[in-house]
């Protein structure tokens, strides 16, 4: 023992700079073990300066034999089983920047960052209709109102998503679509609630921060419209995009390089029980001229989009990772707790096509969130 370079105990002790170098080539699952080491090692993961570079994780929820958080590498095509209570018996409602937001039973919504674990508790939320308030449903001892909860605890926060990321400056703001009708709220460190936005019933079917604002698409009449949310001292929503044709989709907002795209889904039910996506169309959207117009992005880099902020990578710096491909998820919980959640696809916009990136023979219990680790 006495040849051995270092002690178990000199290694505790390297300087924190290089230790942050360390944790700049493991991996996720590597960047948790790393940080259960000592109280120095666990330290430094917290501070979190020099992540590992990889693609998005897909967050699959909860192992039910070990509660453990289930995370897919898309690098590696592995699953990995990682101890984060903070995320046991949680719904995840969004992610971005590397944060997650989750919702319990008891209806505590927070922010958390699962690699340093960090948290920040969120006011309690809006009513969920104009008529009665989904907090009555969890007050005492579960009773027969109990599984309607449940059930509307679904569609409570149908996304939520950030200006800025909280790691960095303590001035960021939060907007979720929330309630029966998917309306907006936003809500600032230090405010004591939330800021409704008046929404003139437009029903929105995402949400986006691109180039230092917020946007929502709404569908009105058949039409997605495109809205600029103003979180200033005179909160609203400002139609300024052009009127665009919609069929019983699922719409998306996109952040291409630059570029804002509505991604337009079209699902239908397969053989009675699972959902399947036949169809995708991209627009490219206009704002200055209000106009639009079909696109197939021919940059090579790819989106990773579903409940999570959407996120563009680099396939070139990525092996294993498709160019000029969309990664969808499945749509939010209401919608595939009743068909099944197996609609994991790859959508080629070149070649109009699809795939799979991971296939599963059972149902999902939560919905399937991309997490960005490398923030």
């Amino acid at each position: 023992m006495d040849d051995l370079p270092m002690s178990i105990a000199g290694w505790s002790e390297l300087h924190d700079d290089v230790l942050e170098h360390l944790t700049s080539f493991l991996s996720l699952p590597d960047f948790h073990r790393f940080g259960a080491v000592c109280r120095n090692w666990h330290s430094v993961a917290r501070q979190k300066r020099h992540p590992p570079r990889q693609l998005p994780w897909l967050v699959l929820g909860e192992d039910d034999a070990t509660h453990k958080s289930k995370f897919f590498s898309l690098e590696e095509n592995k699953t990995y089983l990682i101890e984060i209570p903070e995320l046991q018996g949680q719904r995840l409602c969004g992610s971005s920047y590397g944060w997650l937001f989750t919702l319990d039973m008891e209806l505590n919504f927070r922010l958390l960052n699962p690699l340093t674990r960090k948290q920040y508790d969120l006011p309690p939320l809006p009513p969920y209709n104009s008529h009665n308030n989904i907090t009555t449903y969890v007050k005492g001892p579960r009773s027969e109102n109990y599984f309607t909860f449940e059930a509307m605890q679904l569609s409570l926060v149908a996304k939520a998503i950030l200006d800025h990321d909280p790691s960095c400056s303590s001035d960021f703001k939060v907007l979720i679509m929330y309630g029966e009708r998917n309306r907006l709220a936003f809500w600032k460190l230090g405010d004591p609630t939330w800021t409704l936005i008046p929404d003139a019933y437009i029903r929105f079917n995402d949400i986006i921060f691109y180039k230092e604002d917020f946007y929502a698409v709404g569908c009105c009449s058949r039409y997605n419209e495109i809205y600029l949310v103003n979180t200033g001292l005179s909160p609203c929503a400002k139609r300024v995009g052009p009127l665009v044709k919609e069929y019983d989709t699922f719409t998306y907002l996109v952040d291409y390089l630059g570029e804002l795209l509505i991604v337009q889904r079209y699902r239908k039910v397969h053989k009675g029980q699972l959902y399947k996506t036949e169809k995708i169309i991209i627009f490219k959207i206009d704002l200055e001229h209000e106009k639009y117009f079909v696109y197939k992005p021919i940059k090579g880099h790819s989106v990773f989009m579903g409940a999570n902020s959407c996120m563009t990578v680099d396939p070139s710096k990525y092996p294993g990772c498709n160019k000029n491909a969309l990664y969808l998820t499945d749509l939010p919980q209401q919608v595939f707790e009743r068909h099944g959640s197996k609609d994991l696809l790859i959508y080629d916009m070149v070649e109009g096509s699809f795939s799979r990136y991971y296939s599963t023979a059972h149902y999902l219990p939560a919905s399937p969130i991309w997490l960005d680790p490398n923030y």
